[in-house]
């Protein structure tokens, strides 16, 4: 045996030692997937990232469990509503990345569920914000005596690197289309502008009296009553029940014995779904729903300790492509979570919806968050639905580069650079663009956001004055994008599904939901070649950051305020 067989030999048993023997014994492990009782009580908990649908990699599957995405909750939810075994589903609610969109969602997902004549319990030792909206969807809401309940109203808190740069030597060269663009500010400015004030003070009171209008509706009080909770703020359960936003104080143990004295059985939503999936495969017409989340890049799905999750351009387009020549797939709902990120690559993706489109049907559907790059993977579309809180718009993009030769110098640190031609430096982090550099960027850079404005104006139809007004970096929510035109109606992904089967001429109610990207398995986990990489970034990311879209990076950047999107 030669030296390279050995060595190959040796390469594919540690590869079985350490992958394949344990994924082997972990899927064995495995338990079946469980039966569903005549009379069972669902357990469906909102904690964690609560992201819109499963990453490309997920480090808890290879130990069995996979953390509840959004697009799990609703399902859970819709499925329980048609399922005659299920008498009531119970809400464990904790704090969770869900924003205020994806938080109205689920909150119309529980009222579709009690539609259906079953009951709806929950029940959190700590809730806040929009998360209140989920718990007052239930018939009722419990709290332990040792928990409490937040209700401050919507803000924005912006952090600002510009003073830092100066002590470090750092000089932004930054240019921004355009006033209301105020991602840029982090790097330029000490503080908010005056558009950016602007801007977070009419989403913010938007947010506000949709919080208002909701909460109203769900406790059955009246708008004043809301306001009242909201200038409070902060409660204990005790002095909740006692002001009407709670039900009563109950600790888990005494939750989980209603349903069981009804002789219940608790079914934790993971497992029900596994039984779900289990069942004989739908043979009917298909939509299919595919996801883009995260920071638009260039390339595959992936995860990045310093932008969270990543929306790779290739990716999408493939599974758009994918979509697109399945004849079984009669209509493409396109689900957005994502705050922007490379404009080039998120070109790419609204191409293959244009292609798409002229295909078969092809709906947007806006989870918490579809602006600036996630807008423009959205309007070539033939419609676009939106939730009222959702955050959208933000046309306009960043352009430039960071000189970092003061904090070079300081740290002893020396560049010699040599171009062959006027513009080769352009982009060297050792100096400031020239005069001509300047000019030469924020020409091209207004070119690339005419285009853009006027090719939305095209699938729009509006006038590209029209689109430019509503445009240079503003943010909307969704309900203000549908008074102005950006988006075609509010709605969630069960009303853009809805959508897309009547554009295709089908029965809504007859079509199996397909969603994209696939799953990966636990075995192709292990084999990735990304595991240890995405598993450390993930790690990294969670102990330094606790804002998952807390995000950096330049050059023609199409993305959303990050002060907005909390």
């Amino acid at each position: 045996m030669t030296v390279r067989s050995k060595r190959l030999l040796l390469a594919l048993s540690l590869v079985a030692v350490l992958f394949v023997i344990p994924g082997v014994a972990l899927m064995s492990l495995r338990p079946a997937a469980p039966q569903i009782a005549r009379s069972t009580a669902i357990v469906l908990e909102v904690s964690g990232e609560m992201l819109e649908y499963h990453p490309a990699f997920a480090p808890g599957a290879l130990f069995g469990r996979r953390e509840l995405t959004l697009t799990d909750a609703l399902a859970c939810l819709d499925a329980a509503a048609k399922d005659a075994r299920v008498t009531g589903i119970v809400l464990r609610i904790y704090p969770s990345g869900a924003g205020a969109a994806k938080c109205q969602e689920l909150a119309r997902a529980v009222g579709r569920f009690r539609a259906s004549g079953r009951r709806a319990v929950a029940f959190s030792p700590i809730l806040y914000g929009h998360h209140y909206l989920v718990a007052s969807a239930a018939d009722s809401l419990f709290m332990p005596p040792s928990g409490y309940l937040v209700v401050p109203g919507p803000a924005s808190s912006a952090t600002y690197l510009r003073g830092a740069f100066d002590k470090l030597g750092i000089k932004p060269n930054i240019h921004r289309i355009e006033r209301y663009k105020s991602a840029a500010e982090t790097y330029t400015e000490t503080g908010r502008s005056p558009e950016s004030r602007e801007m977070a003070g009419w989403l913010l009171a938007d947010l506000y009296e949709g919080f208002v209008e909701d909460a109203a509706a769900a406790r059955g009080v009246g708008a004043d009553t809301v306001r009242r909770w909201i200038d409070r703020g902060l409660y204990s359960p005790a002095s909740a029940l006692e002001s009407g936003l709670i039900d009563g104080i109950r600790h888990w143990d005494e939750i989980e014995a209603i349903f069981e004295e009804r002789g219940d059985v608790l079914l934790d939503a993971a497992d029900y779904l596994r039984a779900k999936r289990a069942a004989a495969p739908f043979a009917g017409p298909r939509v299919a729903v595919i996801h883009a989340q995260g920071v638009i890049e260039a390339g595959e799905n992936g995860f990045s300790p310093v932008s969270g999750e990543v929306m790779g351009a290739r990716t999408i387009a493939a599974e758009l492509r994918r979509a697109r020549e399945d004849g079984a797939v009669k209509a493409v709902v396109l689900r957005i979570d994502s705050p922007g990120g490379d404009g080039i690559a998120g070109d790419l993706v609204s191409r293959e919806v244009e292609l798409t489109s002229l295909e078969k049907p092809v709906v947007v559907s806006m989870s918490d968050v579809a602006a600036s790059g996630g807008y423009e993977i959205a309007y070539r579309a033939d419609r676009i639905v939106a939730l009222p809180a959702t955050f959208t718009g933000s046309i306009g993009s960043i352009t430039g580069k960071l000189n970092l030769r003061g904090l070079y110098d300081k740290l002893g640190i020396a560049k010699d650079e040599i171009g062959t031609a006027p513009n080769s430096l352009i982009y060297s982090d050792y100096r400031d663009f020239s005069e001509e550099e300047r000019r030469l960027v924020e020409e091209e850079h207004w070119r690339f956001y005419r285009g853009w404005i006027e090719e939305i104006a095209r699938f729009r139809e509006m006038p590209v004055d029209s689109i430019d007004g509503l445009a240079r970096g503003r943010v909307w929510t969704g309900s203000q994008a549908v008074s102005n035109g950006l988006v075609d109606e509010i709605g969630d992904l069960s009303r853009a599904v809805e959508v897309a089967c009547g554009l295709a001429g089908i029965d809504s109610s007859r079509v199996a939901l397909v969603h994209y990207p696939r799953r990966t398995t636990l075995f192709q986990q292990m084999l990735s070649r990304n595991l240890l990489e995405e598993a450390a970034a993930r790690v990294l990311r969670r102990a330094i950051f606790d804002d998952a879209r807390t995000r950096g990076g330049l050059f023609i950047r199409h993305e959303a305020p990050a002060e907005l999107l909390r």
